[in-house]
């Protein structure tokens, strides 16, 4: 797809559709959905704003000691407001259609000054849009559903959950999901970040696997086939810290990322991108939406990308072609139904391209390698990928307190690489002898997921109770072959156009996988105190063929997992909590014996203490955790010996902190700090020498901080200015501990400009320039060893032209 075609199917799809699009009008008597559980007022005219639409205003002192009724049906907000008051010595009053004034009944002439008007030191809820689900506006998100499959507020969820919004990722400039979430705490690029081909990252010391739109996407043994998908077509990053198999099966201790796609919005958006930067980029975009038919039954959203760029190292390029269809039917106010899917094609030359040590990480008497130096074969190295996904997400509504959804989606991907990595280094250190190598591999995902959700009341206790059963089937194919190139490599004056060997097959490996889960969840609320806790049962067979040995693996497993977590609302806004969650995941191979091998298991005990205002303008987690990895399998040290040792674990234990601000209406603040001690603190036979070291690619200290600032008035009106400083620490590249990566500071910036605030008639057109590593800092991201060091990313700066209409 070109750059043209990309920008004419957007055009043609405003043309058929805008006659089509309405706009949703709001009014204070509109029936809207409400649910409300008893709880503490401030808490419940929080949850209120954000279900009816408006915006509260009040003294703090007039809702302490306030307990709240519940508030559950469809109603006019002003319906709502008078239910969640009722019982209490309050009143309201509106000052427009959607801003609304809580004042004490008794105390109301103190209230007013001789003009009329009203005097408060105000604690405004805002309406803005904010969507566990969904859409999230501004940097700082408030509900989360990764973490529960529920709507819940994020300060109640007992585990560390950091969101990345559309809008913070569009305010950095990030091209790819490990840059969008470089901003978060205790999250690492486990491959250097520099990698144009996937997304590999780690949090509190393990790796991290991904779900879009909660549906697990492929993983295989050699993690080859693999979706990456594109940040133009999310919504939001959700990265839950620590164990999550209560909720989705067989996963790894450091966590889980959810990717949420863009949905159909009920009010018309257009949107087109024209986007150019260093490196001979060049890349189109467009997104689409709103109603179809009148009644707005039918939503609608298409979103699209084009791109074609040069890469950092020679010979390098990226290349992209995105679409992503989805629509919602909306029969009635109880029932909805959308499909989504994307389909995406990748082709590319890596920036991520390996050198020795010696003269990267390293001293070479022959001196340092220029950071875009390539060692591979340009006329034979390459990475193709193809992916789609497609499902939708079915939701009814039987009444006020009972919900039934099914989540559906088919995820596939198939990928072909080629790459000549070095296998030795000669004596001078200026040659090098490579190896010619193809992957070819293929993956598909396929996942349901039905739940039903009800809340009820028993005494004092409110429960949001939770069960579901969902089955995941995985089947990976991956093969690869090898061959040896003839002649050396001068590293320092490179020669290309080798003739390629014959590759010669090494593994050829086909594994299918098959899940099944039950699982349930109450989310008590008593008073202040909130008590999580889910059980999981999941079933598990797999089944191996490694073709070229003749070898067969096969095994049945079961797994009982589980999460406990208890939280306080302190009025004041603050919210302690606890807890303890467990996971699972299997191990391909088998025993020295031959029998299957068991499961790694991870456990983790997470305590903290959650923050947020109560206008939604500040929050913040401080959190403390250890976790357990148990079961992790080695290579048999016997001479000849076939098949693996578990005796394998280890563990991460820290603390980290996020905060994110909205200092004023136009000034932002994104903090983070991460420390992990991390420790390998039980080995197998083999890998004796590996006692006591530090887990590989895991920092010890990570820091973080982001500012931008948009004037909204004055001569500077729609000028927007934008920093951040990124420092993360000395890590390790290798088990062994050998190979050290230094740490480094970074520094980012952006400029934004709104011409609609210059020009009434440029309304909606806007221009940010982005950049990432300004100093332009030459570094060394990864050593995995002596011949394969990985520089990092170079100094980027794109520039973005939007109109939006």
């Amino acid at each position: 797809m070109s750059l043209t075609l990309a920008i004419s199917i957007a055009l043609g799809s405003f043309i058929i559709l805008q006659d089509y699009a309405v706009s949703a009008a709001w009014s204070r008597t509109t029936a809207r959905k409400i649910n409300i559980s008893r709880q503490p007022l401030k808490t419940a005219l929080r949850e209120f704003a954000s279900q009816s639409g408006l915006q509260i205003a009040y003294r703090t002192a007039v809702a302490d000691g306030e307990m709240a009724p519940a508030v559950k049906g469809t109603m006019s907000p002003e319906e709502g407001l008078t239910r969640l008051l009722s019982g209490s010595n309050l009143r309201y009053s509106f000052s427009s259609a959607n801003t609304v004034t809580v004042l004490d009944a008794d105390a109301q002439t103190s209230a007013v000054s001789t003009d009329g008007s009203i005097l408060l030191d105000p604690i405004t809820i805002n309406s803005r849009v904010d969507s566990a689900f969904g859409q999230t506006e501004g940097y700082i998100a408030t509900h989360d559903a990764t973490a529960t499959k529920t709507d819940t507020p994020l300060i109640e969820v007992p585990q560390t959950v950091n969101v990345v919004t559309r809008d913070q990722i569009e305010a950095q400039g990030a091209q790819n999901v490990t840059e969008a979430t470089r901003y978060s705490p205790g999250v690492v690029a486990t491959w250097g970040g520099n990698d144009s081909r996937n997304d590999v990252l780690s949090t509190r010391g393990f790796n991290v696997r991904y779900n879009l739109n909660g549906s697990r996407l492929p993983y295989g043994a050699y993690s080859i086939a693999m979706l990456r998908i594109e940040p133009y077509g999310l919504e939001r990053i959700d990265i839950l810290k620590g164990p999550a198999s209560v909720l989705y099966g067989q996963n790894l201790p450091g966590g889980l990322i959810n990717l949420s796609s863009k949905t159909p919005t009920e009010t018309p958006l257009r949107e087109v991108v024209l986007q150019g930067g260093n490196h001979d980029r060049v890349q189109g975009m467009f997104d689409f939406s709103g109603p179809v038919d009148p009644e707005g039954k039918f939503l609608y959203r298409l979103t699209g990308l084009a791109r074609d760029a040069d890469g950092s190292v020679d010979f390098g390029y990226d290349k992209r072609q995105f679409i992503a269809p989805s629509i919602t039917w909306k029969p009635s106010d109880a029932t909805s139904l959308m499909f989504f899917s994307h389909y995406q094609k990748d082709d590319t030359i890596s920036d991520y391209a390996s050198l020795p040590a010696a003269g990267t990480l390293r001293s070479n008497p022959n001196g340092r390698f220029p950071v875009n130096r390539y060692a591979g074969e340009p006329g034979f190295d390459g990475y193709k990928r193809e992916q789609y996904s497609l499902g939708y997400n079915f939701k009814h509504e039987f009444n006020e307190d009972w919900t039934l959804r099914q989540n559906l989606q088919l995820n596939h991907v198939e990928v072909d690489t080629t790459a000549s990595p070095a296998y030795m280094l000669d004596p001078t250190e200026r040659y090098i002898n490579r190896v010619a190598t193809r992957g070819e591999a293929a993956a598909d995902s396929f996942t349901v997921d039905t739940s039903i959700e009800g809340k009820i009341g028993t005494g004092s206790l409110q429960h949001t109770v939770l069960g579901g059963i969902d089955y995941l089937k995985l089947d990976d194919k991956y093969r690869f072959s090898s061959g040896l190139y003839s002649g050396r490599f001068d590293l320092y004056n490179p020669v290309y156009g080798a003739p390629v060997p014959a590759l010669f097959p090494r593994i050829d490996y086909h594994m299918k996988r098959r899940q099944l889960g039950v699982y349930v969840q109450d989310q008590i609320k008593w008073q202040n105190w909130i008590l999580t806790a889910g059980l999981r049962n999941d079933w598990v067979q797999s089944d191996s063929v490694e073709a070229l040995s003749s070898s067969t693996f096969s095994s049945d497993d079961s797994a009982l997992t589980g999460r406990v977590g208890l939280t306080y609302l302190f009025d004041n806004g603050f919210a302690p909590y606890i807890s303890y969650s467990t996971s699972f995941d299997p191990v391909d191979g088998v025993s020295p014996s031959g029998g299957p091998l068991k499961s790694m298991k991870g456990d983790q005990i997470e305590a903290g203490l959650k923050y947020q205002s109560q206008d939604r303008t500040l929050y913040a987690t401080l959190s403390a955790f250890q976790i357990n990895q148990q079961n992790v399998a080695a290579p048999n040290p016997t001479p000849g010996g076939t098949g693996q040792l578990q005796a394998g674990e280890a563990r991460a234990r820290g603390l980290e902190l996020e905060v994110k601000a909205e200092i004023t209406a136009s000034l932002n603040l994104i903090g983070s700090y991460a420390y992990v001690d991390s420790e390998v603190t039980r080995v197998n036979e083999s890998t004796r020498n590996l006692l006591g070291k530090n887990l590989v690619m895991v920092p010890r200290h990570q820091a973080s901080i982001w500012l931008d600032h948009k004037a909204d008035s004055g001569a500077l009106a729609g000028l927007g200015i934008g920093g951040g400083l990124r420092y993360q620490g000395k890590s390790f590249g290798d088990a062994a501990n050998e190979f050290e990566v230094d740490g480094h500071v970074f520094v980012d910036a952006a400029l934004s400009i709104d011409f609609g605030q210059l020009n009434k008639k440029l309304d909606g057109l806007d221009l940010r320039v982005t950049g990432t590593n300004l100093l332009n800092k030459e570094y060394v991201s990864y050593c995995q060893g002596p011949l394969l060091c990985y520089y990092g990313q170079g100094r980027t700066i794109n520039a973005t032209m939007k109109y939006r209409w």
